[in-house]
């Protein structure tokens, strides 16, 4: 179940990625930003579904493993 929602987050921040761009295009600025916010949620979204996320944003917010 969770990996459903998870790829279905993924989905829908690829479909407002899309939908950003398009927005960019058309000099939209507003509305790109707008969408820019929602694609955040729902990475955060899919970020929330996936356990493994959690521990990975850990190690990268540290000092360990960068250069």
């Amino acid at each position: 179940m969770m990996d459903e929602r998870r790829d279905m987050a993924l989905a829908i921040k690829s479909c407002l990625d899309s939908l950003m761009d398009d927005a960019t295009k058309c000099d939209l600025d507003d509305l790109a930003r707008f969408i820019s916010l929602a694609a955040l949620a729902a990475e955060e979204a899919a970020m929330s579904f996936d356990p493994k996320a959690a521990q990975l944003k850990a190690l990268m917010s540290g000092g360990a493993g960068h250069c």
